[in-house]
């Protein structure tokens, strides 16, 4: 996470930029944006989750691809795959080994292929205890199907752990059984995650040696086929990847959405956010209740409180670059610990502006734990810099985040919550929003819609 900036632009130059988003001239309207390019930039989220490097899932989109074509995929076989690849990781959110990082530490006299059989059990064993009574194949069919991908995406995210032996899972399918669109998944993914360690010349050797194992020899033979394209993998490794692999979508099939489909990928996310750890079930939704509550509370136009909502949904997707060691931690935090929690709102700045249509509220979203006196993380922002956006959602976080169980503690009333919060009112919480978010949460047994 080193490569992240901790750089936050100040409340007018995030207006600014704001600003030029909505006033855009290019073809397509703000209002409708390409799902894959949302996908692509979210994509690096995803990453984090699973400890891979940043724009792995790009990669493997690539190189699944680049297996498609070679393989004369239909263009409605290749819609399928695309979407697929981009959101390959969205099932798994906790307890995931850090790929690359187990490779160097796991028993570095054995084999690569030891060692990377030993990581991937790990890591299925641990998405599958974070994530019961569901695999992360199966909590990935599942979010695929709700962001309205087709059944032929949801069954290739569903398989993408089963081995061409039949020892995988979650439904130890074998050969052929196995949905062709999962084993290029598998094959795409290990091949980029150990050539990003350890080189093209050490993947080659590893997929012939678990081919008729892991992978599908015949899509071994073709990747194999690849090894002197030094062209390839170097653009592969490029800033130009993401341009490459959104230019493999096929254009005829590109899928656009409105707001009400920008909501879905929000809540979609909010749920792989919420996965990380078993204490946060619901919180990203529940602040988002409440965020929403409050700004109505305060008379906000419904395309602000839209806004907000979404900022509230994402506003702790950096948790997913995150320990889960140090988020599920029942005793108190050492220094080392605290400091890198507390850097996760600068991991949330970094994915949300490199996403354009959430690149408007990715300022409000980081700005969770600031408070009005500046003795709020990570960047001690003060009031003047605080717009009331960010307020609310300070607030709305702070009472969820009291209200709910945590491993050391049970939650807290909703009395008390308040009372806490209001004792930081005008020093640390502005009382404009305590006192709406006091309000709004007399009545929230009503649903409160965007």
């Amino acid at each position: 996470m080193s490569e992240f900036s901790s750089t936050l632009p100040t409340s007018e130059a995030a207006r600014t930029g704001a600003a030029s988003l909505r006033t855009d001239s290019s073809t397509t309207p703000v209002s409708w944006v390409s799902l894959s390019q949302v996908l692509a930039a979210m994509s690096n989220a995803l990453d984090l989750t699973e400890g891979n490097a940043s724009g792995h899932t790009v990669r493997t989109c690539i190189i699944g691809m680049r297996l498609a074509e070679e393989l004369d995929l239909s263009a409605f076989d290749r819609v399928a795959l695309y979407g697929a690849l981009l959101l390959k990781d969205s099932g798994c959110s906790g307890s995931s080994a850090r790929f690359a990082e187990a490779l160097r530490t796991e028993q570095p006299r054995d084999p690569i292929y030891k060692r990377v059989a030993a990581v991937l059990h790990r890591r299925r064993r641990s998405c599958a205890l974070a994530a019961l009574p569901l695999s992360r194949g199966e909590r990935g069919e599942a979010i695929a199907l709700k962001l309205g991908f087709s059944t032929a995406t949801a069954d290739a995210i569903r398989g993408i752990d089963e081995h061409w032996d039949g020892t995988g899972g979650p439904d130890r399918r074998m050969g052929h059984e196995i949905p062709l669109f999962s084993r290029i998944i598998l094959l795409a993914q290990t091949v980029d995650a150990l050539c990003t360690e350890r080189g093209v010349l050490v993947a080659m050797r590893v997929t012939r040696e678990r081919s008729g194992m892991w992978f599908d020899p015949a899509l071994v033979r073709i990747v194999r086929s690849w090894r002197e394209d030094a062209q390839w993998w170097e653009t592969l490794r490029s800033p130009e990847a993401v341009a490459m692999a959104l230019s493999l979508e096929p254009e005829q099939h590109t899928r656009y959405v409105d707001d009400k489909g920008l909501d879905d990928v929000a809540l979609a996310f909010a749920d792989i956010i919420d996965s990380k750890s078993p204490f946060t079930y619901q919180h990203s939704t529940n602040v988002a209740k409440y965020a929403r509550a409050t700004a109505f509370e305060l008379g906000f136009e419904k395309a602000d409180v839209r806004m907000l909502n979404r900022a509230a949904l994402l506003h702790d997707v950096g948790k997913l670059g995150v320990a889960s060691a140090i988020l599920d931690k029942h005793g108190p935090l050492t220094r080392e610990e605290r400091s890198e929690m507390q850097r996760h709102p600068v991991y949330t700045w970094e994915i949300l502006q490199h996403v354009g249509a959430f690149a408007s509220f990715a300022r409000t979203a980081a700005l969770h734990h600031e408070k009005l006196d500046g003795s709020g993380y990570p960047w001690g922002v003060k009031a003047k810099e605080l717009d009331l956006p960010a307020r609310i959602l300070c607030v709305a976080d702070m009472y969820e985040a009291l209200t709910a169980n945590r491993p050391y503690r049970e939650g807290l009333s909703r009395e008390t919550a308040l009372r806490i919060i209001c004792e930081g009112n005008g020093t640390l919480v502005c009382p404009v929003a305590a006192d709406a978010l006091t309000e709004a949460t007399r009545h929230l047994r009503v649903s409160v819609a965007v």
